[in-house]
């Protein structure tokens, strides 16, 4: 083999291999990418621009941004309380398998944001962190979260339980008894934290400008949340 044949070669194989990364290391289009993590991830059509409007309250009740606590990174929402008997700690626990089970969880922060502020200021930290050392735990007045939640395009109710309505009921009909009036009302002041909340059931995305680019939907199953998650990550981090 002439030298003149071995450098057309060499140049030829440079070319193919060129091209051959370029395309490796494209990026799907967002149709590509809708498709690719679909059911687990619903991604906009364009990132939402709602960082001013994610002011929030720490357990010391200090006003905090978002951006205070996710610092650059991908931000994940998941809305409940500290109280929720079953939903908020299965919830939380399906986030932290697909959170253990990503490859660039390390880029990723996950915000416990309770809408139930009365009860929760104090233990947010604690009850994020027992899921996951690394998640974290905000909430906002309830003026403010209100805004927050029609702004995200979520909810949450107060829902009185009937066992609450019984007792309540209960402590009307004893309250004739003036000499159980002083106990009476002693009751229905520890009474009136007996309540349960709906909520929302969609964890939040957010890239790290803090635009919503994500919604994870039910069944959030951990292994399809981690893989979605990953690919929206790597096609959409550097944007």
């Amino acid at each position: 083999m002439t030298k003149s044949i071995q450098i057309y070669l060499l140049i030829l194989l440079a070319i193919i291999g060129a091209v051959f990364f370029f395309f490796m290391d494209s990026k799907p289009s967002i149709e590509e990418l809708k498709k690719s993590v679909a059911p687990a991830a619903s991604l906009y059509p364009e990132a939402k621009s709602v960082s001013d409007k994610l002011n929030f309250v720490n357990d010391s009740s200090i006003q905090t941004h978002l951006s205070d606590v996710t610092n650059d990174k991908w931000a994940l929402l998941y809305f409940g309380f500290t109280s929720c008997p079953d939903v908020c700690p299965i919830d939380l626990s399906k986030i932290n398998q697909a959170h253990q089970l990503m490859g660039k969880s390390d880029q990723l922060q996950v915000v416990f944001i309770s809408v139930d502020p009365n009860r929760d200021i104090g233990k947010l930290d604690n009850f994020a962190s027992a899921f996951n050392p690394s998640f974290r735990g905000l909430t906002a007045n309830q003026d403010e979260l209100m805004l927050i939640s029609k702004t995200l395009g979520v909810y949450h109710e107060v829902v009185k339980s009937q066992e609450t309505a019984e007792e309540d009921h209960s402590d009307h009909e004893h309250s004739h008894d003036s000499n159980k009036m002083v106990t009476d009302e002693n009751q229905s002041s520890s009474k009136v934290a007996h309540y349960d909340i709906d909520h929302t059931s969609s964890y939040l995305l957010f890239n790290p400008k803090l635009e919503l680019v994500a919604l994870l939907t039910n069944p959030h199953n951990p292994e399809p949340m981690a893989n979605a998650l990953d690919k929206i990550i790597e096609a959409l981090g550097k944007d």
